[in-house]
């Protein structure tokens, strides 16, 4: 991961994992592998998702799993 992209997954942590509005769970890969707020900087590589709640935009994180090399695709509840 790119200086500038764990700069990007350290902006968004806070919200996507902590949010009022919007709470992403913790990145889980179908072969096992988890990512939890301390360790998701050690991905290979993140992508970001945006998606519209109530009118306002969240960025989820959705990291690169390095045992399988898939995408981890975000889930999130809504909380209002």
């Amino acid at each position: 991961m790119t200086r500038e992209e764990k700069k990007l997954v350290t902006a968004h942590m806070d919200q996507v994992f902590h949010g009022q509005t919007v709470r992403q769970a913790l990145p889980v890969c179908e072969c096992g592998k988890y990512y939890d707020e301390k360790n998701i900087t050690e991905a290979p590589a993140v992508y970001f998702r945006e998606i519209d709640v109530f009118g306002k935009t969240f960025t989820l994180i959705e990291p690169l799993c390095p045992v399988c090399k898939q995408r981890i695709h975000a889930s999130f509840s809504i909380l209002n």
